[in-house]
């Protein structure tokens, strides 16, 4: 009862030369009494006088994430062996849980097989917190383990000041790699109905109103005239994980832009419409677009793949992508590598565009985590085995 009593309670600094005035005081009632107190002022002290943590710098005490409680207070600190700057949240990060008990902690499994979303706004917290239910990139290179179903809601925004450039890419390969995995997941299920439709179709089988209908809007959805299936199969199918990551980390700076952290966009999509937008600093004069933003990292990802498949800009990209699917006889030939050639429209930049992407993609052992980890995140929920 003691140790539950003190953890309700509230920090008070207790300094040791109080220890022997508080002793004293109860020495008239006793040894044991005056012992007793004495031995509850030290644990006192040893719980309550820690060091205080270092200044909030400006950059970190300001938009917060959406989730956290205003009322929650940030302290910024300097961890000793690392020297890396993190944001301590006061209280325990915000954790939506999805078929779990009130009261469970849902990352406390070494890989949650249920979609759990995830607020914080420490990178350190979030790299710790990745360790402590076993997601290791280095496991899942030795195809060890799966990608927990893990969706982190927004980029920590002290991400920028992560000094070790590896841990920084740690956290931003392991948020979003669920993230990516997780749309080409409900990408492959599409898919694999709409053939099941149409083979249904080839062999003269009338489909049932609910199947036509949620065909219908598969063709309204991806934007192809109705009865185009070999288009419609084109535009739905799986963006690799390599190459998006890739694609997020150049145009983010590994999750630290300003569109990254204010508006959820690792991959700086231009809006002309009167959608949610940040208008950039250096936009040019008589120019009106805007790079969109979004509630949550999953929605940009998502739209970053919608806009793949089907945007008539890369109407190249979905054709080679086919090709490579069909030389291959499945999802695994289609290589980021060979795929990002397809993607010179994508920034201004052209070719050196494309030879930056294939650098990142190489340097960090990116296609590592692309097949088998796909099939591994799918498995986690259905159990189901073999190629994705």
């Amino acid at each position: 009862m003691l140790i539950g009593l003190v953890k309700r309670l509230r920090p008070v600094s207790v300094h040791r030369e109080m220890i022997g005035a508080i002793a004293s005081r109860f020495a008239p009632h006793g040894e044991l009494a005056a012992a007793g107190l004495a031995v509850l002022a030290i644990t006192g002290g040893l719980i309550w006088t820690a060091p205080q943590p270092y200044a909030v710098p400006s950059s970190l005490a300001v938009d917060r994430p959406a989730g956290i409680a205003a009322a929650q207070t940030v302290a910024g600190t300097m961890t000793p062996a690392s020297g890396v700057a993190s944001v301590i949240v006061a209280k325990p990060p915000v954790i939506r849980k999805t078929g779990r008990a009130a009261g469970q902690d849902a990352l406390a499994a070494a890989a949650p097989s249920k979609d759990v979303d995830v607020v914080t706004v420490s990178a350190q917290k979030l790299f710790s917190d990745f360790l402590r239910i076993g997601y290791r990139l280095e496991d899942l290179r030795k195809g060890v383990g799966d990608v927990p179903r893990v969706f982190v809601k927004a980029m920590p925004k002290d991400i920028g000041l992560v000094r070790s450039i590896p841990r920084r890419k740690a956290v931003f390969i392991k948020t979003m790699l669920p993230l990516i995995l997780s749309i080409n997941e409900k990408l492959r299920a599409t898919r694999a109905r709409v053939q099941e439709l149409a083979a249904s179709l080839a062999k003269g089988i009338r489909l049932s109103p609910e199947d036509k209908a949620w065909l219908a809007a598969q063709y309204d959805r991806f934007d192809v005239a109705p009865g185009a299936m070999e288009i419609l199969l084109r535009r739905i199918d799986v963006v690799p994980p390599s190459l998006a990551m890739a694609q997020g980390a150049e145009e983010s700076g590994w999750g630290s832009s300003r569109f990254a952290l204010e508006g959820r966009a690792l991959f700086g999509q231009r809006t002309f419409k009167n959608r949610p937008g940040i208008v950039p600093h250096k936009r040019g004069e008589g120019e009106n677009f805007k790079v969109r933003s979004f509630d949550h990292l999953l929605d940009g990802v998502r739209s970053y793949v919608h806009n793949l498949n089907t945007h008539p800009a890369y109407g190249e990209f979905r054709a080679l992508r086919a090709r490579l699917r069909a030389d291959a006889a499945g999802v695994k030939g289609i290589d980021s590598l060979k795929l990002v050639e397809a993607l010179k429209s994508y920034s201004e930049r052209g070719e050196h565009y494309i030879k930056t992407i294939k650098s990142i993609i190489r340097f960090n052992n990116l296609r590592e985590l692309d097949d088998d980890r796909l099939k591994q995140a799918r498995n986690a929920v259905d159990g189901s085995s073999g190629p994705a």
